[in-house]
């Protein structure tokens, strides 16, 4: 019974090769040997290498991704805080405009300050929901308990979103007794919705093409 082709190839190749080294001299036949031997160690060694590697990839990955992970976790509390402010903000926005500068001559008159000088502003686009009114105000000769009363009264305004946005106080003496002050306050409202687009092609009632203008 003959063999097949698919078993016998490997031994015969072996018995060739056999045969070849038998023919050579010993330092020769060895010198072959190591070398192989060789280059078998060195290919063993770069595919170590390289499956380490990968292996290496992988757990900087991961550990990457734990960081990740980690972080947002983290910070997923201080977006939470925020959201819960500005919600709480937008809350506080009153539904009609609020007069600004009579508000504040109000509220200086209640604590006993003088506003010396108002500058209202061109309102201003915050975003897509909000406009905001602010008025430059200067106070001259006032003490640092009615200053703290006038801010305190208007930030804590219930009826509209008031803030101190910004702060200069200078002192006027060597005692530090009374200030001069500029202060910008601000308060904000509602945008406008847009108009909402028609179909393409639709005109305002009353002008169509074939209109004229009577004689």
């Amino acid at each position: 019974m003959s063999e097949s082709p698919s078993t016998t190839l490997p031994s015969r190749l072996r018995a060739r090769v056999n045969e070849l080294l038998e023919a050579l001299p010993a330092r020769q036949r060895t010198l072959i040997l190591a070398i192989a031997g060789g280059l078998l160690f060195v290919g063993l060694c770069a595919i170590a290498y390289t499956a380490y590697d990968r292996i290496d990839t992988v757990e900087e990955n991961n550990a990457a991704m734990q960081r990740a992970l980690r972080d947002l976790d983290k910070k997923r509390g201080a977006y939470v805080a925020a959201k819960a402010r500005e919600l709480a903000l937008e809350s506080r926005v009153g539904q009609s405009p609020l007069q600004l500068s009579g508000f504040v001559e109000q509220m200086a008159k209640d604590v006993g300050l003088e506003i010396r000088e108002t500058n209202p502003r061109s309102p201003e686009t915050v975003g897509k929901k909000w406009i905001q009114q602010s008025v430059d105000l200067r106070i001259s000769k006032v003490g640092l308990e009615p200053l703290l009363r006038f801010m305190r009264r208007m930030e804590t305004y219930q009826g509209n979103l008031v803030m101190v946005t910004e702060l200069s106080v200078r002192a006027r003496d060597d005692k530090h007794q009374d200030f001069e002050v500029d202060m910008t306050v601000s308060t904000y409202e509602h945008a406008p919705k847009a108009p909402k687009k028609g179909p393409k092609g639709d005109k305002p009632a009353g002008d169509s093409a074939g209109d004229k203008d009577s004689p």
